[in-house]
Formats: C-alpha cells, sequence, structure tokens
C-alpha cells in the first residue's frame, strides 16, 4: 500500500510536469534553426539529465534509483520505484561566415516522463515505462538571389514538425550480467513549404509555392547489455553495448505546387500545377551501434567512454535519400562524490563533468562538427536514511557548437537542464496495522 508521503510526493511531480508543459507550449516557437530541415529535425538529447553533465555517456551506466533510458538493461538494477522528470532550455546563436549577421532564439521543453518498476526484491527484473520528444523541425529562412535572363526573386523555407517516442523496456540481471530491449512508437509529422516571390520590374509574375506535408508513425526495438568485472569489493569495470535496429515508418503525404495572390482574407490560389492527398509511403531512420566502458569506486568516484555511430546514410523519405551521412559520436565522462555519508551537504553532493564530439550527420559540402563542454551536479534533496524516499535535484549544463568557419551558418549553442528524482520502495506489505 502506498503511503501518504508517496502519494503526496506524487502530487506535488504531477505539478511540476504540468508547469513545464505549459511553460514549453509558450516559449518553443522561438526556436529557428536551419539545419532541422534535413532528416526528420533536430535530434533532442535523449540522456537522463544525471548522465548529461557527463558528456551524455550512458551505455555503461547505471545505479539503483535512476532510470538510465538509453541502454535497457540498466533497468535490471532499478531497487526502487522512480519518477524522473526533465526540463531542458536552450539557447542557440546563428552566424553567418559571409556577413556579420547573427541570429538568436531560445526555448524550453519537456525533455522526458519516465516511470521505472523494480519487478523483483530477489531478482533483477526491471521494467520502464516513458515519454519523450525525439526530434524538432522548426525554421523561416529567406533567400534574395537573381536568376539568370529572368529576375530578381526571394524564397522563403518554411518547416515545421517533429517526432515523439512513447516507450516500454524490460531487463533481467544475473549478479555481474544484464540484458534488456526498449520498444514503443514513433510518431510524429514533417512539414515543408516554399515561397518563391518575383521581384518584378518587368513582366508580372504570380508567387508560387510548393508544399510537402507528412504524418507518421510506426514501432521501434532497442537491445542493450552490460557486464560488470569487479577488481575489488567496491571497485569495478562495466562495459556496455546498445544496438538499434532500422525503424519502418508509415506515413502519408500531401504535397501541391500552386500560384497564389494575396488578398484581404490572406493568400488566394489561382492555379495548382500539381496536388496529391493521403499519398502513402515509408520513411526508415537507421539504428544506432554503441559501446562504452566504466571505471567504477561505488559511491566515491566513476569515469566512462563511449562512442555510438548511426548510418543516416540508409535514410529515406519516399524512397528518397536527404543531404545526411553517417556519423559518429564520442562522448567522455566523469563524477566524484566527496562524501556520501558525511554530515556536510556539499559533500553529499554528485559532481560531474564531460565533453563529447563527432561529425554532424548534416551532410552540406563541407566538414561540420558537433561539440560541446559539460557538467551538472546531483543535489541530495533530502537525507537517505530519514526514509524509504530518495529524491535528488539534477542539474546539467552544456557549452557547445555546431559548425566551424568553413560553414555558411554555425550554432553556438547553450543548454540548462533540470531534472527531478523521486524514488520510494512501495508495494511492501505492512508489518502493523
Amino acid at each position: 500500500m502506498l503511503s501518504v508521503s508517496t502519494i503526496t510526493n506524487v502530487r506535488k511531480y504531477f505539478k511540476i510536469l504540468f508547469f513545464s508543459t505549459l511553460i514549453s507550449v509558450v516559449a518553443v516557437g522561438q526556436e529557428n534553426s536551419p539545419y532541422s530541415r534535413f532528416g526528420l529535425g533536430d535530434d533532442f538529447s535523449s540522456q537522463n539529465i544525471l548522465n548529461r553533465g557527463m558528456g551524455g555517456a550512458t551505455i555503461a551506466y547505471y545505479d539503483l534509483q535512476t532510470v538510465n533510458i538509453n541502454n535497457p538493461a540498466s533497468y535490471a538494477r532499478l531497487k526502487l520505484t522512480t519518477f524522473d522528470v526533465g526540463i531542458d532550455y536552450t539557447s542557440r546563436r546563428l552566424r553567418t561566415s559571409n556577413t556579420a549577421q547573427s541570429f538568436q532564439s531560445a526555448y524550453m521543453i519537456p525533455s522526458y516522463l519516465i516511470l521505472g518498476l523494480p519487478l523483483s526484491k530477489s531478482k533483477n527484473w526491471g521494467m520502464v515505462l516513458g515519454m519523450r520528444p525525439d526530434t524538432k523541425i522548426n525554421y523561416d529562412l529567406t533567400s534574395r538571389r537573381r536568376l539568370p535572363s529572368i529576375d530578381s526573386v526571394a524564397d522563403r523555407f518554411i518547416g515545421d514538425g517533429g517526432t515523439y517516442r512513447a516507450f516500454t523496456g524490460f531487463a533481467y540481471g544475473t549478479k555481474n550480467f544484464s540484458i534488456g530491449f526498449n520498444t514503443g512508437y514513433i510518431f510524429g509529422n514533417k512539414n515543408f513549404s516554399t515561397k518563391r516571390i518575383f521581384v518584378n520590374d518587368t513582366i508580372a509574375y504570380q508567387p508560387a509555392r510548393y508544399t510537402d506535408s507528412s504524418n507518421f508513425g510506426g514501432f521501434f526495438f532497442q537491445g542493450g547489455a552490460q557486464y560488470q568485472i569487479p577488481l575489488s569489493k567496491k571497485t569495478h569495470v562495466r562495459l556496455g553495448m546498445t544496438y538499434g535496429l532500422d525503424a519502418n515508418l508509415n506515413a502519408k503525404r500531401r504535397t501541391s505546387r500552386e500560384t497564389y495572390a494575396f488578398g484581404s482574407r490572406g493568400e488566394i490560389i489561382i492555379d495548382s500545377v500539381y496536388k496529391s492527398i493521403d499519398e502513402k509511403g515509408t520513411i526508415i531512420l537507421p539504428g544506432t551501434i554503441g559501446f562504452a566502458v566504466l571505471l567504477e569506486n561505488a559511491d566515491k568516484f566513476l569515469v566512462t567512454a563511449e562512442l555510438t555511430q548511426t548510418q543516416w546514410s540508409t535514410y529515406r523519405y519516399y524512397g528518397t535519400t536527404d543531404a545526411l551521412k553517417d556519423s559518429w559520436t564520442f562522448r567522455l565522462g566523469t563524477q566524484i562524490i566527496p562524501d556520501i555519508d558525511g554530515n556536510n551537504y556539499w559533500g553529499r553532493v554528485s559532481y560531474r563533468a564531460g565533453f563529447y564530439y563527432g561529425p554532424d550527420k548534416v551532410d552540406i559540402g563541407t566538414k561540420m562538427n558537433n561539440w560541446a563542454f559539460t557538467f551538472g551536479f546531483g543535489l541530495p534533496v533530502r537525507r537517505t536514511f530519514y526514509t524509504n524516499q530518495f529524491s535528488a535535484l539534477n542539474l546539467g549544463f552544456e557549452l557547445g557548437g555546431r559548425g566551424n568557419k568553413q560553414n555558411a551558418i554555425r550554432e553556438n549553442l547553450f543548454r540548462f537542464s533540470l531534472g527531478f528524482n523521486l524514488s520510494d520502495i512501495w508495494f511492501n506489505k505492512r508489518t502493523y496495522q
């Protein structure tokens, strides 16, 4: 039976989720990233905010009351029922290489909502339910140029949409080995629009518009494993691996090519050159493979490194490729807890740092890299030996960039992440009535 304190904390948790969602709906529209045009958009960070402070390294990580959704094998080590919710604030600055122009955008969005459940006290069984945003498309750009022997034109490129994942996962483990999987449903939409307006000084041309909108959804599967090698009573090395299969998403598409005019009530269609409604097709998302190693002294320190690789060259949208290429990311992270059982609060805080680096998936003809330095803190909310409840506030900071001076557009990134972790021992039989 749930305790009164647990029910109270769950109510507080859902209040936090409600207000964070409300804030995100207001702020998310301020983002403008031209690179989100490619594939199904820019990827959101999938890591738990605890791990983001360590460069996002997750594949070889677990603890007893944190849900690590990037490697489902970690669910086998869950010993407490755990709620975990995260919120991201991201600020981007776009800079152009050929001019001194820059553009600032910022948005806030929930990172994930996760429930982790240990299925057995005596055996290493675990289960997770969750939902998170996966990608985001949002851009609005204008290009002006002169077409040879015709006239000057202004092209406006607009896009919005994105994807989400609803998932569940299971894991089983022995003393040193665990294996698990995530499965669920990816769904979302993708809306592109290109408008061309002629800046006429001779012949009058009608503005033209091309649109491509699709809704899609499909199942995905990811497996993971972890193996721990004891070096002493409290020190060990842990190896981790994950592998995700390609996801085939069923889609319905609407396309049009038309001319239009501006009227008192907005845009009026003059002539449709081509129009297609509910065209069925498939979107193929590539899987990811990753390997990691971790060295840990329990409740003192850990250092971990991992490498992941995704074959974006296999991406297909209705049978066509996009300006994407295979990418990899290297991550390195560390965590230190000075004195987890001490009386000094700051001695019980977890201090984290790390970085990641790798070539971007977008192929624009010149080399473009993704990189960031990260740091974070795990702030215990209550002394763990007072009650069966284990609560922590996780903070993550990310300073990075995308691209270099060889690229037409560079991005500078600052991200602040806030995660709240509430764990409790549920379903215990009462000793006293």
